[in-house]
């Protein structure tokens, strides 16, 4: 560091360094980690982990499901008064959550040629899902029989449906994110192979549904 000398002073003052007169210098190079392609192995990498570990969770409400069917202690598995939920409003929710992940993973594989398609598939997949969360929560209101009364089936039924629930409505916002993105300096555009990872988890959450009907309305 220079110094200079204040005329008819013996006080020396030390210059200021440059950059305190236009502020931090800008940065001019991107972190490596945000370049796409790194981008796009972390985000597959990471998400596979993360649908590996959430099918042990789900997993584990199935085994619950044939274990307290299985074991059925003082035939508290259906009390008296407990039966099936409606098949049809179950069927519809499924149907819509299959429509939503089928058609991020179309909007997903045209993010590259088809912006505007990409991005009118995103917003349709986002109402089929947003239509999936209210027939649930609908649902959840007309059962037919009241969870607070206790029992292995109501127990089950209103546990593995409400966590599905709370991961669809997470998979809305990330779904929401994408939707603003998908422009043409987004983050949607600049990252495609990234969208198609996220639509990939669309579609575990659509298998998850089907295979909850199944077992929850059926067996």
């Amino acid at each position: 560091m220079s110094d200079r000398t204040v005329a008819n002073s013996n006080v020396v003052e030390p210059v200021a360094p440059a950059f305190a007169h236009r502020g931090m210098p800008t940065l001019v190079t991107r972190s490596p980690e945000w370049e796409p392609e790194v981008d796009a192995r972390l985000a597959r990498v990471g998400t596979r982990i993360w649908i590996v570990a959430d099918a042990f969770f789900f997993a584990a409400w199935f085994f619950a499901f044939f274990y307290l069917r299985a074991l059925n202690n003082n035939y508290d598995w259906l009390p008296p008064g407990t039966t099936h939920p409606t098949r049809g409003w179950g069927a519809v929710i499924v149907l819509l959550a299959i429509v939503s992940a089928g058609l991020t993973w179309a909007g997903a594989r045209a993010i590259v040629t088809q912006l505007a398609t990409a991005r009118l598939f995103f917003w349709l997949a986002l109402i089929a899902g947003i239509l999936a969360f209210g027939v649930q929560i609908y649902e959840f209101q007309h059962l037919g029989f009241d969870p607070q009364q206790g029992g292995g089936f109501p127990s089950v039924f209103v546990g593995l449906k409400g966590v599905w629930l709370f991961q669809l409505t997470g998979a809305m916002f990330w779904l929401a994110t994408q939707v603003a993105q998908a422009r043409p300096s987004g983050d949607t555009t600049i990252r495609p192979k990234s969208v198609v990872t996220f639509a990939n988890f669309m579609v575990f959450l659509a298998a998850i549904a089907l295979v909850s009907y199944l077992v929850l309305y059926f067996v």
